[in-house]
């Protein structure tokens, strides 16, 4: 199949999503889906560990097994007492954008870390509308279409983790509407087998500087060696 054919089979799954192109910004054609089967207690308990809170008492959301592109998920961002606990769309349409939601014809679940801060969809979310991505895994595919293996990536010390994400509200024709998407790095070392890239993974000490734009990029572009644990899902 061409990617074009790929792409489009990829998008026909995808709830509430239109079929269409990723754009440059993304990694190859393959199906983007993430886990988080955070509880109320476990943010509370971890942000803790991060010196951070949230500002109102986390919602008891449902366990999402496979969170895909287009679905609603949950995000942390900064509110003024702590951090907000909210569910935006997965894939992230820009401020700029004013037409239906069904026309957006972009997959922008992801955003490269090499060219965030110049991309057109990405730029004005990556200097002003930072947010933390809450996730208990995410998961790859390696194989030959019909003899697929799906591989699930969770943190190696068992507790769940924030990839660096981006936020933006659109006032499109279909009404306002809060999207993200979060940054994607070349594989280190845990995930090159499986493939070339990831999502960049925040430790909790770069929470804060992550949010208030003082970590630089470098810090964050380079996954060590054991940082994840990948079995067969």
């Amino acid at each position: 199949a061409t990617q074009t054919q790929t792409l489009l089979a990829c998008r026909a799954r995808i709830r509430a999503g239109p079929a269409g192109r990723r754009p440059e910004e993304a990694s190859g054609p393959r199906c983007n889906r993430f886990a988080n089967r955070i509880s109320r207690p476990a943010y509370a308990e971890g942000l803790a560990r991060a010196g951070m809170r949230l500002s109102s008492p986390a919602p008891d959301l449902e366990p999402l097994d496979a969170i895909l592109p287009a679905n609603n998920a949950p995000v942390l961002r900064p509110s003024a007492e702590g951090l907000e606990l909210a569910e935006l769309r997965w894939g992230l349409i820009p401020s700029s954008y004013k037409g239906a939601i069904r026309d957006w014809k972009y997959l922008t679940t992801n955003a490269r870390i090499e060219t965030v801060a110049q991309t057109a969809t990405y730029k004005e979310a990556f200097r002003h509308r930072r947010c933390l991505v809450p996730a208990s895994a995410f998961y790859e595919w390696t194989g030959e279409k019909g003899h697929k293996t799906k591989w699930s990536f969770s943190h190696a010390d068992g507790e769940w983790f924030c990839f660096a994400g981006l936020w933006d509200e659109a006032a499109t024709a279909d009404g306002a509407l809060e999207s993200f998407s979060f940054l994607t790095t070349e594989a280190g070392p845990d995930v090159a087998p499986y493939h070339d890239r990831q999502p960049v993974i925040l430790e909790r000490k770069q929470y804060a500087g992550w949010l208030d734009k003082s970590l630089p990029l470098e810090a964050i572009a380079r996954p060590p060696r054991g940082l994840l644990n990948a079995v067969k899902a």
